[in-house]
Parts: structure tokens; C-alpha cells; sequence
């Protein structure tokens, strides 16, 4: 069996969301997150809400690893407001790691919250990067792991989480999933969850 028949047999392929995040309109006016790479065999042609392309198999665990620079007051206010649009989460763990979730390759579960190093590649004009993975068999989504870069944004920890749940970018102004942290906001439409 080739490497490719491998991974089809495993049924395990990366989604990479190179989402919101920019240095700033005044030195990179035209600047939006990279593309993505989506595991998903096709994406429904819907313009009039975002598109969420997998749900989760299991109830994630949200995880900030050690050195991510998000603060407590951050995390949870980032997955209350996933939770106020019904999205379930088993727990919320700020920098308390026993099983060693933050360094597993495949934490099977969660959401695991890092800090952008050097092995990770990042467009210069990015901010994060988010990076789920789904059971192409079940189409389920089996953990997700967040990149924060030191400058952490209003709306960025959010949107990524967004990513982290499925959900693709969605171009309208203001909308928390826009691709653009300029053109961004709080708009939540269409993010709610209605399989619940």
C-alpha cells in the first residue's frame, strides 16, 4: 500500500485554516489570511451564511498549552461566547496540561491552544492558524490545534475557535469569520448551533 492509499485507508487528512490576523491596514492594506487545505471532498456553494463543513465526534476539551499567549480572561470569553450560540464543551483547562494533550500529535478530543513557533509555517501577515482534522469516513472533526502569534487581536481567539468547530471563512463586513481582521467584527450570523 502506497502513502497515499495509507492515508485514504486511515481516513485521517489535515484542514488548515490560515485565518484572521494581519499586522495592520497601514503596512499591508490588501493583506487577508493564506488559503486553506480542507480534507472535505467539497464545500456547498452557500453565500448566505458560513459554512461549517464538519462537526465534532466527540465534545472537545479546550486546552491552553503553557506558553500560548492567551490570558484566562481571553480563553473563557472566547469559548462562552461558542457556548451562548449553543456549541458544547466538556471543559475549559488554562495552562494545566496532565496528560500532555499539548504535545500529542493527535489529541483526539480537543482544542489545543499554542503559541506560534518556529516550526510552524505562518504568513508574515497572519496572526494564527488553525488547523483541524476530520474522520474523512465519518466527516467528524477528531482534535484541532490553534497557532497564536504574541499579538493577540480582538475577534482573533474567537474566529480561530470558529475554525476549530468547522467553520470556513465568510466575507461578509463585520462578521466574526471574515477573512480579513480589517473588514472583521461581531457579527455572529449563521454560527449558531442548531443540531444541538
Amino acid at each position: 500500500m502506497n502513502d497515499n492509499e495509507q492515508l485514504a485507508f486511515r481516513g485521517w487528512v489535515m484542514a488548515t485554516i490560515l485565518a484572521v490576523g494581519i499586522f495592520g491596514s497601514l503596512f499591508f492594506p490588501s493583506a487577508k489570511a493564506s488559503n486553506y487545505d480542507g480534507n472535505f471532498d467539497r464545500v456547498p456553494l452557500i453565500s448566505d451564511r458560513p459554512v461549517q463543513v464538519a462537526q465534532w465526534a466527540y465534545t472537545p476539551t479546550v486546552i491552553v498549552c503553557e506558553h500560548a499567549p492567551i490570558n484566562q480572561r481571553q480563553i473563557l470569553k472566547a469559548v462562552n461566547l461558542w457556548k451562548n450560540l449553543g456549541h458544547r464543551f466538556y471543559s475549559t483547562q488554562y495552562k494545566h496540561d496532565p496528560m500532555n494533550k499539548c504535545l500529542m500529535k493527535e489529541p483526539v478530543g480537543y482544542i489545543v491552544v499554542h503559541m506560534v513557533t518556529a516550526g510552524i509555517r505562518l504568513e508574515e501577515t497572519s496572526l494564527a492558524q488553525t488547523r483541524f482534522y476530520i474522520d474523512n469516513l465519518t466527516n467528524k472533526i477528531l482534535y484541532a490545534k490553534i497557532y497564536m502569534r504574541s499579538d493577540v487581536r480582538e475577534t482573533v481567539l474567537e474566529h480561530e475557535i470558529g475554525h476549530a468547530l468547522g467553520y470556513l471563512h465568510y466575507n461578509k463586513i463585520n462578521h466574526l469569520m471574515n477573512e480579513k481582521w480589517q473588514q472583521g467584527g461581531w457579527d455572529k450570523e449563521g454560527l449558531e448551533n442548531k443540531r444541538q
